[in-house]
């Protein structure tokens, strides 16, 4: 009867394990994945910058979150990529319910830029100070604007606040997306320019282009921002 018993459990625990084996198994797929050659802004636990992706059944390019282990991203190229995607069991507060790792490179492709063009090399490489807003010149206004290249981010200061964000840059056109700021109290003028500036470039689009050293935002053909060159070097942090 002992040994029959011993004999039960010995079979109940290597049942369990091969059917714990075969679930586990079972939440893991290969899935194809495109991966687009520059990464946007985009607020998971909070600000961050994510990978652009399109799958089988995309019909635009979709935010991804999470990371791929294995992987290792290079900008300026365009990934078809075979990975293994799992679901997890436990998931964690504000994590992916998938966990990707890279079975292999299908496909990486040199995709050129717009954004590496010798005009927004040019943009990347200096501070621009606001010298016109709405039509009216501002004088001495403390105000400018910092674009980074590697991240697609943008920050500088309104006067009294910092501010900070994400931008996107297609053709002619560049984006403020996700602007945030410091939140400190100044003078009332001070933080009646802040307001008008960054309710002004809060998710919204603008043509732009560059003349004379300046930089100038349109809406429509009205100019409604406009910068002043300066060297990068005096960007107050």
């Amino acid at each position: 009867m002992r040994q029959n018993l011993k004999n039960f459990s010995t079979k109940l625990i290597l049942t369990l394990t091969f059917l714990t084996a075969f679930t586990l198994y079972s939440k893991a797929e290969d899935i194809r994945m495109v991966i687009k050659e520059e990464r946007a802004s985009c607020t998971g636990v909070g600000p961050q910058t994510c990978f652009l992706v399109k799958y089988n059944t995309s019909t635009d390019w979709e935010y991804f979150y999470s990371g791929i282990s294995g992987f290792k991203y290079q900008p300026g190229y365009r990934y078809t990529l075979l990975v293994t995607r799992t679901r997890r069991t436990n998931v964690p507060a504000d994590a992916s319910i998938y966990l990707y790792k890279l079975k292999r490179i299908i496909k990486k492709q040199k995709i050129a830029s717009s954004q590496t063009s010798a005009a927004m090399n040019f943009v990347f490489n200096h501070k621009w100070k606001l010298i016109q807003m709405n039509g009216i010149t501002q004088e001495e206004s403390p105000a400018y604007l910092v674009f980074h290249k590697e991240d697609q981010r943008f920050n500088g200061s309104a006067g009294c606040n910092n501010f900070f964000g994400g931008y996107e840059l297609s053709n002619n056109t560049l984006t403020f997306k996700q602007a945030g700021s410091t939140m400190m109290a100044c003078s009332e003028e001070a933080m009646k320019l802040e307001a008008t500036f960054l309710n002004m470039i809060s998710d919204r689009t603008f043509r732009y282009d560059l003349a004379d050293q300046t930089l100038n935002l349109y809406q429509g053909n009205k100019l409604v921002l406009m910068f002043g060159m300066s060297p990068l070097e005096t960007q107050q942090e």
